[in-house]
Formats: C-alpha cells, structure tokens, sequence
C-alpha cells in the first residue's frame, strides 16, 4: 500500500487540519483554565480567607469563558473531522 504523491491542495488541507487540531488543543486547555479557576480555586480560597468573598462575583465571568472556549474547540474539532477526508484520498485503506 503506498500513499499517492501529495499535491498543493493537499498540502493546504493537511495545513489546515494540523492549525483546527492545534486551536482544539487551545481551547481545551482554556477552558480546564477557566473551570479550575471558577469551580475549584476560588472558592477554595475564599473559603480559606486567603482573597476578599467579593471574588465570588467574578465566577460566572470564567465561566462564561469556559462555556465560550469548549464551544469554540467543538466548533474546531468539527473541521478537523471535515479536513480529515483528505486522508482518504492519500492512503485508500488507512485502517490497516
């Protein structure tokens, strides 16, 4: 089984499906960020005395951040799975 020699169109889809699986990576990682940050650390901290209880109102604004990002990496990971055909067309059978 040998893949097929690699055109430009190719070359540009497998550029665009490397940068949507980079920005999933991103994204995950901010949205972890925002939820340890709004689920874990502040009320823990506020609970411990170590920062004001007037940083509780700062929660839903990570929050939002989260919702926003994990939105953000499904979008991404949706044209990974739609760039992803070009691997058809370089190996027939890749599941071997």
């Amino acid at each position: 089984m040998d893949p097929t020699a690699l055109g430009p169109s190719e070359w540009s889809e497998i550029s665009k499906l490397l940068i949507n699986l980079w920005l999933v990576v991103l994204f995950v990682v901010i949205f972890a960020t925002n939820m340890l940050l709004g689920h874990n650390f502040i009320p823990s901290l506020v609970a411990s005395g170590d920062v004001p209880a007037t940083l509780q109102r700062v929660r839903p604004v990570f929050y939002a951040f989260a919702i926003a990002s994990f939105v953000a990496a499904m979008y991404f990971l949706v044209q990974v799975i739609d760039y992803a055909a070009v691997l058809r067309r370089i190996y027939e059978s890749y599941w071997i």
